[in-house]
């Protein structure tokens, strides 16, 4: 097959979408050629098969520029593909369908959020096919849609070869939003023994409430506890894995909803992760009770934690075992671009 590829960055070091990489990488095997428009591009190691179109966001271009660029390419590379993948924005559905229906090339949509906008109505009905990570990734009814799983680059995600020490750090990774209620856990944080540090991990990427950074530090200034939370910002893609690996525990305390990427990440690298979403309780079978709290309540959260950071030497490393082996079994990049793939040949 020869695809067009649409998506927001092509950017290994990217904090949000550094993974597209591996994506692309993973598909080119399946693949005779691939083509792929985004807004801003930088440097990496991509397959030879695999060409990179950038809108130029990341030289400056305008918002002019960019779509007549788009408009260009898109007229182009259509009447060479024999499909169109669309990633995470129903935005890029509606914007190529006009080129893709006038020359009948079918159209997958990747969207993984809770959120559902008229953007993402028109898109569902543009689209010959939706993928999705978990039932609860997609939230309207149409039987265009798979649930296909994540990806997770599991030899860049890794268990440490040594850890002499295990360090009494708590980790949260994710983009400031109040979705990821970091509120919470700062709150928690208060209840936690004095030497046990946090660091939350995650930038702005331009679409947090403004000012949000500064909200989160006022209330861990209030509580005094600037010395034990860290707010550590944006971390390069390339570099996240060894903030898990460093880490006692990961924590992510969204509600319950889709497959947290980061999550899986952090399984990977064999990180002790305390979760709220419910919907990882298939996802971690009999470990659930362990690793899954309900409550809303800082004194629970805190007593979980706690809980968790005092396990034995031998059960943490039993349970780091077992949490790699779930994402690799299950959720791993060469498996999901399989799956994408065959979606994708089963259009045609």
């Amino acid at each position: 097959m020869r695809l067009l590829y649409i998506t927001y960055k092509v950017d290994p070091r990217d904090t949000l979408v550094g993974y597209v990489v591996g994506w692309l990488n993973g598909l080119a095997k399946q693949m005779e050629l691939i083509d792929v428009i985004c807004l801003a591009s930088g440097e990496a190691n991509l397959s030879g098969n695999v060409r990179v179109h950038s809108l130029g966001k990341e030289r400056g271009a305008s918002r002019l520029s960019r779509v007549v660029t788009f408009l260009r390419l898109a007229w182009s590379l259509t009447s060479q593909a024999d499909a169109v993948f669309c990633q995470f924005s129903p935005e890029y559905v509606i914007a190529i369908s006009l080129f893709a229906k006038l020359r009948r090339v079918p159209i997958m949509l990747w969207y993984t959020h809770r959120h559902v906008s008229w953007r993402l109505r028109l898109a569902a009905m543009l689209a010959d096919r939706i993928v999705t990570a978990s039932p609860e990734s997609f939230q309207l009814e149409s039987d265009k849609v798979r649930v296909i799983g994540h990806g997770i680059d599991t030899k860049k995600f890794q268990i440490p070869t040594s850890k002499s020490q295990i360090p009494k750090i708590v980790l949260s990774v994710g983009r400031r939003a109040p979705i990821k209620n970091y509120e919470l856990l700062i709150t928690s944080t208060q209840y936690l023994p004095k030497d046990v540090h946090v660091r939350i991990v995650g930038g702005d990427e331009g679409n947090a409430p403004r000012g949000y950074a500064q909200t989160l530090q006022e209330q861990i200034n209030a509580l005094g506890l600037s010395d034990r939370i860290t707010l550590v910002g944006a971390v390069a893609y390339d570099r996240i894995p060894v903030e898990y690996q460093n880490a006692a525990i990961h924590v992510n305390l969204c509600p319950t909803g889709g497959l947290d990427k980061a999550v899986l990440e952090g399984m990977a690298c064999g990180a002790i992760t305390l979760v709220r979403n419910e919907t990882f309780r298939a996802v971690l079978g009999d470990l659930a009770e362990q690793l899954i709290v309900a409550s809303e309540n800082p004194k629970e959260i805190a007593a979980r934690l706690e809980s968790l950071l005092n396990l034995s030497n031998e059960d943490r490393r039993a349970m780091s075992g077992r949490l790699r082996e779930i994402v690799v079994n299950g959720f791993g990049e060469d498996a999901l671009t399989k799956k994408l793939a065959t979606e994708l040949s089963n259009l045609r």
